[in-house]
């Protein structure tokens, strides 16, 4: 069951709460298009509009809607008035608060959580457009204790407040700024999506913000959902068909057993979402996921929903670092996690194409944002106190930017959406990085090697064969002054500096075990030469790598390739011994790719994107079915 209150108050009994003059007509306007003309599929006899209500009046309609008559599913509140902080809580006023009795007059917002979770609503939208609304963010510590999260609605809410914890709520043409702004989004004045029969609320409130951010308010949206996506409204600009509320998004909701297991988890969840304010980590994300997803790995639904649900929670907070290759590292890891539970067309599938959707667009919006700042500052891709580590740690992350670009135009390719990227940015990043930072394109560690697999198959898609040209020059040249020794991938702070000493002395012997041995990158770029038409430019260099061991790992199965341990094959070479010149690695090849080919896994698109996501996310793996 879905229910709507929707609460505007003008009128104001005591001062200094002044008069307002839209927060009525707000409250009509929401009820009207969500519930009246039918947009929000909310019950129509239970769902409520309240104009200039006392405190009783609300508390006794809230009791109504969550306690009686059966369980609410989904419930969205909407209020409109007059609101405040008051040591640190916050409080929405009814027609009767007194600011000198604020706690005794007024709604706090602790209070309504409570409700919540004692009412066990599975998904809960608040829309607050008052003054210092953002403070409401201050009380969800009621709701988000670790004790109760994997409770039965406890971790399903979405908030959009109207402005942040200092700052008042304006008003314009009778009524609220970020009212009307909401509006224009349910209404699809404003487009927010166009690929999903519904909106959700956070979605919804990142586009408010963003329109009105400018201004003298900036609205704050916040969600947190274990249980799949959050249905605030029908979508006006879908554009697969009708837009619909489905009925099954119960079905998603975990059944008691998941519920009790995800319960069990509740601290390693609540801690890898705090984490998060220190950036994301692949590795801790999978180590608390990973099991989750095998414990549901009979039940595709709940583990796709509650998947798709910490990628809708956890998004939105990254996103507040500021590092968009990040929020594109979450959603890769998000389809990585499902790999397993594919199939063309399933649920799983479904979830996963559109979290690669939402990959390659985090990685469009990076890759803007990095080449508009090295427009400005051509040191921006160097790091905040930058200095002796960067010699090491730059080529790393240089390759990092290009092996996201290749398997995004990838992947928008494999979904048949090649427009999901834009090709143009990508390939001026590209070529402002190579102009400004070629001597950091240098090959320092195997960890580089999946990021240049990624990249060069992606140039393909992006016409940038000179770019892939240049990289491979660039790495190779460098590859050959250190006569192909390599860093492991994964190094320490001391592990990388020690590795730079004998880099610089040229005498490897005191860190044999931080060495790659054997070497990925190096099979990786003869393959390309060859690609290139360019093996005599790698036959005559050929014997600064005597000696070298090369190896190309395939999984017996893609469908595991996420795992920390994966099960396969080494395919491993000597420099000469087995191999003397291209063309004995190509022909070794060739015998490899016709294996790779048979794996069914990469028939399907979505499962095809995960395997060469993981390689990105586990660097210590190459996605060698990109080389044809």
């Amino acid at each position: 069951m879905r229910i709507l209150l929707a609460v505007g108050c003008d009128q104001y009994d005591y001062k200094p709460l002044s008069q307002l003059h839209g927060a009525e007509s707000d409250a009509a306007a929401i009820f009207d298009h969500l519930v009246t003309k039918g947009w929000g599929e909310y019950d129509k006899a239970r769902s409520r509009l309240l104009r200039s209500p006392s405190l009783a009046e609300i508390q006794n309609e809230v009791s109504a809607i969550l306690f009686n008559d059966g369980r609410v599913v989904e419930f969205t509140f909407f209020f409109a008035g007059h609101g405040g902080v008051k040591d640190g809580a916050y409080f929405l006023c009814a027609k009767d608060s007194d600011v000198s009795k604020l706690s005794m007059t007024s709604l706090s917002m602790t209070q309504l959580f409570a409700w919540l979770n004692e009412a066990k609503v599975a998904q809960t939208n608040i829309i607050i457009d008052a003054c210092q609304s953002g403070g409401v963010v201050h009380d969800i510590s009621t709701l988000l204790n670790p004790n109760v999260i994997g409770k039965v609605g406890s971790l399903a809410l979405s908030i959009l407040a109207a402005s942040g914890s200092d700052e008042y709520a304006g008003e314009i043409d009778g009524g609220g700024i970020c009212t009307s702004a909401l509006l224009s989004c349910l209404r699809g004045d404003i487009i927010v999506q166009t690929t999903r029969p519904t909106l959700d609320l956070v979605e919804v409130g990142k586009v408010v913000s963003e329109t009105l951010g400018h201004g003298n308010q900036t609205p704050v949206y916040w969600g947190i959902n274990l249980y799949g996506r959050a249905r605030l409204a029908k979508n006006p600009k879908f554009a697969q068909g009708a837009p619909h509320i489905a009925e099954a998004w119960a079905s998603f909701t975990p059944n008691e057993a998941a519920n009790d297991h995800i319960r069990a988890n509740a601290d390693k969840i609540w801690g890898l979402y705090i984490s998060l304010a220190r950036g994301f980590d692949a590795d801790r994300f999978f180590e608390v996921l990973e099991p989750l997803c095998d414990h549901f790995a009979n039940e595709i639904a709940i583990a796709s929903s509650f998947v798709e649900g910490l990628a809708n929670t956890f998004g939105p907070r990254i996103r507040q670092n500021g590092d968009l290759y990040d929020e594109a590292q979450l959603y890769a890891a998000c389809v990585a996690s499902l790999m397993k539970l594919i199939e063309s067309g399933n649920v799983a599938d479904q979830v996963s194409q559109d979290l690669i959707r939402r990959t390659v667009r985090c990685v469009n919006e990076a890759n803007e944002a990095l080449l508009s700042q090295l427009r400005q500052d051509k040191y921006a891709l160097l790091a905040p106190r930058s200095g002796f580590s960067d010699l090491y740690f730059l080529p790393l992350r240089v390759l990092s930017v290009f092996g996201w670009i290749g398997a995004a135009a990838q992947a928008a390719t494999l979904l048949g959406q090649p427009t999901l990227l834009s090709r143009t940015a990508a390939a001026d990043l590209v070529e402002l990085i190579l102009a400004e930072y070629s001597q950091s394109v240098v090959a320092v560690s195997d960890e580089q090697a999946p990021f240049y697999v990624a990249f060069v198959a992606g140039c393909d898609t992006l016409d940038c064969a000179e770019a892939a040209e240049l990289t491979s020059g660039y790495l190779f040249s460098t590859l050959c002054d250190s006569r192909g020794q390599l860093a492991a991938s994964r190094l320490t702070g001391d592990q990388a500096l020690a590795f730079l000493d004998a880099k610089i002395s040229g005498n490897y012997a005191d860190i044999d075990d931080t060495l790659a041995r054997p070497t990925s990158l190096l099979p990786a770029l003869i393959l390309h030469y060859h690609k290139m038409g360019m093996p005599d430019l790698v036959d005559r260099a050929i014997r600064t790598f005597d000696h070298v061991h090369m190896n190309i790992f395939t999984p017996f199965t893609y469908r595991s390739f996420c795992d920390p341990v994966v099960d396969g094959i080494n395919y491993s070479y000597q420099v000469g011994h087995s191999i003397w010149r291209t063309a004995d690695l190509v022909g070794e090849w060739r015998n490899i790719r016709s294996k790779i080919d048979d794996d069914p896994a990469l028939k399907i698109a979505s499962l095809r994107v995960g395997a060469l996501l993981v390689s990105l996310l586990r660097p210590d793996r190459e996605a060698w079915f990109n080389f044809n």
